[in-house]
């Protein structure tokens, strides 16, 4: 039996709800332009933007072939693996096999997932309550200043929360229909963001099972629903680990961000519980390696709300709280609301209490709040019971006033104005079944309602075409990309609303496309302008993070001097080697992984490749290691600080170079 259905016609408006209103073809022509307005934003002078040269690398190097592609190898030669299961790379990684290297082929994939992502929700939302409520939900994820920050980067994000709207898709329909296929289905892509992100996607499962125990059937049947959906997403999910664990280290590249080379050790150690614990130093006697991203602040019970992450993600958090209020008094499918209530607490509390993190991490917890704000609203305008939408609308609009104004001289106008469009919205609202019992003129309320809830982040979202970071993506002023580097608490900081500026302000900051004109009439406000550039090209950008573009001189001595060695030079640390190898192609030994702590290759090995004459070249600087790389050395002193000592004495500078930098040789 599935749930309980919502009636179709609002008593009090006699808004109808079903397919009929304004037609089939209306609602996706509407959803259609939704998708082309997503597409604008997250793919506009795409190949013009920034690039994490890391990542980047990444993608090249798992283009040369299957191994590299399966493991994720960091480097061409398949050396050494990156520290995360590699599904999200794989798009990218595609990119550039089919389009070549460039900018735009390892950022867009972020971009076409994130509008997807749209679509994905809109139609998962429509098909449970309707146009009105999918259009609300599809145009609420369209302006989350942090998806859009990071769906124009390469860093991995937007892959994982695209996996995860599809569970969430066939979530919904498992408890629509109470069925354990869709039950399963949705279990199978929680496994596939488990590929792009391991554990945290595992998040879902806790308000999954709980809410299933709440669907309208026996006791056993659920238990067993449950069993089989579980175990197949965790066989699904361990798949990718197993396959690793099993295949001999000869045959695959060292495992990155670990001591042990085991997948088990970075999966569940260094990017589960190493994110817990900010205790990376060289004599830790952990067994698991920990790095804490130092973006999002201080951990703790504001950290959702201060200074770094307000203006990413809370613009809808008091609204959230509201919906789930609202659809527990409403009595609406309790299931369904128990699910997404809990996927959105658990993930609240989950990156309250990381000790370190991006803030593009918090995007996965948008997609339940953007549900459960267009159930609520359609489930409040059915019933007749308008409150519920004032609510949603007064405070979120209250809210944005608040957020939006603690960060002087951005942007600072437009909460004011959000503010006047939802005084304006409930006036409407309020205005009674004569005015609302046109078809054109509930489109205008649905209208205004979505504005009064979006209009100061989705101009935030935009703007993040003028202000990309592929180091740490962050919408809002430039200096929210930096995060609470090397600032631990005073990164942290709760917005000081207390101190708001007084008078209303012109938007300052924003830029946006030149070439684009207002409608006639409208003048834009003071600073703004319309990005140049369009959607396409496949070359350009700049790299960020991880290094600048390596230098011609350095790269065309050693292509011409390489010999035979396998490796066109060794350098310490991944982040070293990335630019080398994403302007060549080819093979660079990135001595000690990700930052140099790896301990890969050792010594002996090292030894044996100067020898057989795979490396001829050393370049000095960069990341050398001093005792220990970025995240310590369990052992105290690390394999990448011993090689470094034996370069050292064995290797000399090479005199006949007379580029940048310091070119060691062997002296045989």
């Amino acid at each position: 039996m599935s749930e309980t259905q919502t009636p179709q016609i609002a008593p009090e408006t006699g808004a109808a709800t079903s397919e009929t209103e304004g037609g089939a073809l209306g609602w996706r022509l509407i959803v259609l332009a939704l998708a082309a307005s997503s597409g604008l934003v997250t793919l506009w002078n795409l190949a013009a933007g920034e690039r994490s040269e890391y990542y980047a690398s990444i993608a090249v190097s798992m283009s040369k072939s299957f191994s590299n592609f399966f493991f994720g190898a960091i480097d061409p030669a398949g050396t050494i693996s990156l520290d995360k299961i590699p599904g999200s790379y794989w798009a990218s990684a595609i990119f550039v096999k089919l389009f070549g290297f460039s900018t735009w082929a390892v950022n867009a994939p972020n971009a076409i997932a994130t509008v997807v992502v749209v679509l994905v929700i809109a139609f998962s939302i429509k098909n449970l309550y309707g146009p009105r409520a999918g259009l609300i939900a599809g145009f609420l994820v369209a302006g989350v200043p942090i998806a859009i920050a990071v769906a124009r980067s390469n860093q991995p994000e937007s892959m994982f929360v695209l996996m995860l709207a599809l569970a969430l898709w066939q979530a919904l329909k498992a408890f629509k229909l109470t069925s354990r296929k869709h039950l399963i289905f949705a279990g199978a892509w929680v496994a596939a963001a488990f590929q792009m992100y391991m554990i945290v996607a595992w998040a879902v499962w806790p308000a999954l099972i709980l809410a299933w125990f709440f669907t309208e059937q026996k006791l056993g049947k659920k238990i067993v629903d449950l069993a089989i959906a579980g175990f197949t997403s965790l066989a699904l999910s361990l798949l990718w680990i197993v396959i690793v664990s099993l295949t001999p280290a000869t045959n695959r590249p060292y495992v990155g961000g670990t001591y042990a080379n085991s997948p088990w050790e970075m999966v569940f150690g260094y990017n589960a519980l190493g994110r817990f614990s900010s205790d990376g130093s060289a004599d830790s006697s952990a067994s698991y390696r920990s790095f804490t991203p130092p973006f999002g602040g201080e951990a703790g019970i504001d950290r959702l709300f201060n200074q770094q992450l307000s203006g990413q993600v809370s613009w809808l958090i008091p609204a959230t709280v509201i919906a789930i209020i609202a659809l527990f008094v409403l009595r609406e499918k309790k299931a369904t609301t128990i699910f997404l209530a809990g996927w959105f607490v658990t993930f609240a509390v989950m990156f309250s209490a990381v000790a370190g993190l991006h803030q593009f991490y918090v995007t996965a917890m948008v997609l339940p709040m953007v549900a459960l704000i267009a159930m609520a609203i359609e489930a409040s305008m059915r019933s007749g019971q308008k409150v519920w939408i004032a609510t949603i609308v007064g405070v979120t609009a209250l809210w944005s006033v608040f957020v939006g104004l603690s960060y002087a001289g951005y942007l600072d106008s437009l909460p004011l104005v959000q503010l006047a469009l939802a005084i304006a919205t409930l006036a409407a609202l309020f205005a009674g079944y004569r005015f609302l019992k046109t078809p054109f003129a509930r489109g205008l309320l649905t209208v205004g309602i979505i504005g009064s809830l979006t209009l100061t982040p989705a101009a935030w979202a935009v703007d993040t075409i003028n202000n990309p970071s592929s180091i740490n993506p962050a919408a809002g002023p430039a200096s929210l990309q930096m995060g609470a580097m090397g600032g631990g608490k005073s990164g942290g900081k709760t917005p000081n609303f207390a101190n708001l500026p007084g008078g209303m302000q012109p938007p300052v900051g924003m830029k946006l496309p030149n070439g684009m004109q207002p409608p006639s009439g409208l003048k834009l406000p003071s600073g703004m302008k319309l990005p140049t550039g369009g959607f396409g090209g496949f070359g350009g950008g700049k790299p960020m993070g991880g290094g600048s573009k390596a230098g011609a001189d350095l790269i065309a001595y050693l292509q011409a001097n390489r010999g035979d060695s396998k490796y066109l030079v060794a350098v310490f640390g991944a982040q070293t080697a990335a630019p080398i190898i994403t302007a060549t192609g080819e093979s660079v030994l990135p001595i000690g992984g990700f930052d140099g702590s790896d301990p890969a290759p050792t010594l002996e090995a090292f030894k044996k490749m100067v020898a057989s004459g795979e490396v001829k070249y050393v370049l000095s600087g960069g990341n050398d290691v001093k005792g220990g790389g970025m995240n310590g050395s369990k052992s105290g002193t690390s394999v990448s600080a011993e090689i470094q000592s034996w370069v050292t004495a064995q290797f000399i500078a090479d005199t006949a170079y007379k580029g940048t930098g310091t070119l060691l040789v062997f002296s045989k």
